[in-house]
């Protein structure tokens, strides 16, 4: 069985795509979303930064997306940017696959005194916005949203975790890796779980997986879903992923 970390709606892809190559999987979110209903104020002349599909949907939650169908845009993600572009906005100018190739595209392409407003929730990536400020980028974080880390695991997975049922976690973030962390430590599985082979979309993510040394922990060689099916197929050729 491999556990998804991923809220419901954004694992459906994943799910299918490791179904298909005759995976059992189980979706457990680690966290979940609460929408602000806070005015947003435009300005034309600023450069707005969308880096998930939750500050879309966010915008059309508090019926304000409209204002933004004329506004700058920079997406992360090929998601984000279908989703924009769906709701009429006309200005997506660029898509990058993640934090770190945006800063790299911010400073080609833009003049480093204009104005970002960076469309995010409360808890941030605290290194996009340091290389940020290092390479001397205006970018003001606006938190249209909440992110809220689960509190308990269900009785399913923690038996299936302590029974070594589960043979393969997956982590699209920072947040889910921390929480889940949190968690098994919480129920005294720790030891346990620290076997398991995990799969994360960027070094970044598995780094507390390394600091708390699990033993086989696999990165997509791109931050993408593609590149993360390939890690999880790489740990079944190495034999250390069973079929359920």
């Amino acid at each position: 069985m491999i556990l998804i970390t991923r809220p419901k709606e954004q694992s459906k892809d994943l799910e299918l795509l490791l179904t298909s190559k005759g995976y059992e999987t189980y979706q457990e979110s680690l966290y979940n979303f609460k929408y602000h209903k806070n005015k947003i104020a435009y300005d034309k002349n600023n450069y707005y930064i969308f880096p998930s599909i939750h500050s879309v949907k966010s915008l059309i939650s508090s019926k304000q997306i409209y204002k933004f169908k004329n506004a700058n845009i920079f997406a992360i993600g090929k998601k984000v940017k279908q989703a924009l572009i769906k709701l009429g906005c006309k200005k997506v100018l660029a898509v990058s696959e993640d934090s770190d190739s945006l800063i790299k595209i911010l400073n080609t392409q833009i003049n480093s005194k204009s104005n970002f407003i960076y469309f995010g929730s409360n808890i941030i990536n605290k290194d996009f916005f340091i290389k940020a400020k290092k390479n001397k980028l205006n970018i003001q974080k606006k938190t249209i949203y909440k992110t809220l880390p689960s509190k308990k695991l269900s009785k399913h997975i923690v038996n299936n975790l302590k029974l070594n049922k589960v043979r393969g976690i997956v982590f699209y973030s920072l947040l889910s890796v921390d929480t889940f962390l949190n968690l098994i430590s919480k129920y005294k599985i720790l030891s346990d779980v620290k076997k398991i082979n995990t799969y994360s979309i960027s070094e970044r993510v598995a780094k507390p997986l390394r600091q708390y040394k699990f033993k086989y922990i696999y990165i997509a060689r791109r931050p993408n879903q593609i590149a993360l099916v390939k890690s999880i197929k790489k740990a079944h050729a190495s034999n250390r992923l069973w079929f359920m």
